[in-house]
């Protein structure tokens, strides 16, 4: 396993662990908060939300410090960040929640940041099998 490729993919491991912690942490830290922003009624949603993100972030955390890489939990982190985006998109624009304009948009931007660390993962786990 080239270092280099390995070292590629961890550290879009590690940027998508800590961003999934920290945006874990702040949900369920400024739940109310951000359930007001979002337009929703009931901020136990953000807080479970929260605490699924601080378990995802732990595990991707886990994935990228582990001795060999455990690209396994690399491949379900591209399937999961883009599930996330899916249904992100559905979120805005199916209607199913009557979000703020301003929440619509703050969704939008979570969705393009982990997008990009599904891209990420995907360029270094491919990186990873053709061994360059």
């Amino acid at each position: 396993m080239s270092t280099t490729n390995s070292s590629f993919l961890r550290n879009a491991l590690y940027g998508n662990s800590a961003f999934s912690f920290l945006s874990g942490l702040a949900s369920v830290f400024f739940s109310k908060a951000i359930a007001n922003f979002l337009g929703l009624s009931a901020s136990w949603i953000i807080l479970v939300l929260g605490i699924g993100l601080i378990l995802y972030g732990w595990q991707i955390y886990a994935a990228a410090t582990a001795n060999p890489l455990k690209t396994n939990v690399a491949t379900f982190a591209v399937y999961a960040d883009l599930a996330w985006v899916i249904g992100s998109v559905l979120l805005i624009f199916a209607n199913l929640v009557d979000f703020t304009t301003a929440g619509k948009w703050g969704i939008a931007i979570v969705a393009d940041i982990v997008l990009v660390f599904a891209i990420l993962q995907f360029v270094g786990l491919r990186r990873l099998n053709n061994r360059a």
